[in-house]
């Protein structure tokens, strides 16, 4: 899986996700989804997808990429990544990351990312974000929001929980909602729902949805979902 220096991914064995300074992507456990500022990639359960900046590659001409049997870990030019077996670390090109065997851990050139084995949390630029197993919180540069451990909730630089600037979004507990003013992925083991600046994507716990900054790619095993900003 890889990401080029824009872009944040993150995969554990319940579930991958995928960011980049303008895209997210997100994956279940079984998938493997990349994207980046103008194209979204989707593979299935035993393939590995890459996109860099403008097109689909083994590997970026800025980034280094090293997968074993259990993990796969990218670093763009500046980065420096480290993961073991079990846990799946990216970092952009301002961040240095790490991820033991039980946590997923993203970061871009701004923004810091934690999160465990049963959570997957991504930042905006300017934003901390812990998360402990149960539980998925996303927090945006000017917001923060709690999830419990049944529900995913993500909020942007002007709005508060499930909700983007232009959008509104809402899920239950086993769904993942996303809204943020350029980009906040969140994923559950149960749900990947992705979103970006432009879109806005619910998805059930059986979906894989993915967007990017232009465009709303939606695939998934059960369910579709699209919203964008203006809905």
């Amino acid at each position: 899986m890889l990401a080029d220096s824009d872009a944040l991914v993150d995969a554990d064995s319940e579930a991958d996700v995928l960011a980049d300074s303008e895209a997210l992507v997100d994956a279940d456990s079984d998938a493997d989804v990349l994207a980046d500022s103008e194209a979204l990639v989707d593979a299935d359960s035993d393939a590995d997808v890459l996109a860099d900046s403008e097109a689909l590659v083994d590997a970026d001409s800025e980034a280094l990429v090293d997968a074993d049997s259990d993990a796969l870990v990218d670093a763009d030019s500046e980065a420096l990544v480290d993961a073991d077996s079990d846990a799946l670390v990216l970092a952009d090109s301002d961040a240095l990351v790490d991820a033991d065997s039980e946590a997923d851990v993203l970061a871009d050139s701004d923004a810091l990312v934690d999160a465990d084995s049963e959570a997957l949390v991504l930042a905006d630029s300017e934003a901390d974000v812990d998360a402990d197993s149960e539980a998925d919180v996303l927090a945006d540069s000017d917001a923060l929001v709690d999830a419990d451990s049944e529900a995913d909730v993500l909020a942007d630089s002007e709005a508060l929980v499930l909700a983007d600037s232009d959008a509104d979004v809402d899920a239950d507990s086993d769904a993942d909602v996303l809204a943020d003013s350029d980009a906040l992925v969140d994923a559950d083991s149960e749900a990947d729902v992705l979103a970006d600046s432009d879109a806005d994507v619910d998805a059930d716990s059986d979906a894989d949805v993915l967007a990017d900054s232009e465009a709303l790619v939606l695939a998934d095993s059960d369910a579709l979902v699209d919203a964008d900003s203006e809905a």
